[in-house]
């Protein structure tokens, strides 16, 4: 995943490595909802679909401390989707599709600014969305973890009903109670090995 600088103060982008072939990734930009709860800057008090492609969006951004609160609108777009916001600084975010000749695609992130003046982006420089690096790593740590654990029984709806409602917070605590648990169990073999080999010593 790569941050690209721009000539230009009213875009910001994230270049963002995949796993998965275009079609597949076009699949995946289909769910909105998933794109925005992996972001793991947003802490969500709700995320609803009120129409066909529009959405209500209500969250924390623990990126700058905003709270944020807007309807979003979802077009087709060639190679992706683009998501308008009714409220904010920032206009829109697209999400494009770039197919590579190794047969994978990149995903390309970009957050607009344009709906507004230079000096008042200035003057609301606080507003600025500043999660949107971060964001580009958790998609790519997402997908890699989707093309490696998708096909095990259980994963998708774990992720899906489990892992995207929680929040940023949960989700660390989640995972460090994983890794204490597999350390244990880890610990727990070797103990049980050790054990085991004494006792057939002193059998024999």
């Amino acid at each position: 995943m790569t941050a690209e600088p721009t000539n230009d103060d009213d875009a910001a982008w994230v270049t963002i490595e995949t796993p998965f072939d275009a079609d597949r990734l076009r699949r995946f930009l289909e769910d909105i909802k998933r794109l925005y709860r992996i972001n793991s800057m947003l802490e969500f008090e709700e995320l609803r679909q009120t129409g066909d492609r529009e959405y209500r969006l209500k969250a924390k951004n623990l990126s700058n401390g905003r709270s944020v609160e807007t309807d979003l609108e979802v077009r087709r777009a060639d190679g992706g989707v683009i998501v308008t916001y009714s409220n904010g600084l920032k206009t829109s975010t697209t999400f494009r599709v770039d197919p590579k000749p190794d047969g994978n695609a990149q995903l390309v992130v970009t957050d607009d600014y344009g709906g507004t003046s230079g000096e008042e982006r200035e003057a609301r420089i606080d507003e600025v969305d500043k999660s949107l690096v971060q964001w580009g790593r958790d998609l790519h740590r997402y997908l890699r973890l989707s093309k490696r654990w998708s096909a095990v029984p259980g994963w998708n709806f774990y992720m899906r009903r489990v892992w995207q409602p929680m929040k940023p917070s949960a989700r660390r605590i989640c995972y460090l109670l994983s890794m204490i648990t597999l350390a244990e169990f880890v610990v727990f073999l070797m103990v049980f090995s050790v054990f085991w080999l004494e006792l057939d010593k002193f059998l024999d």
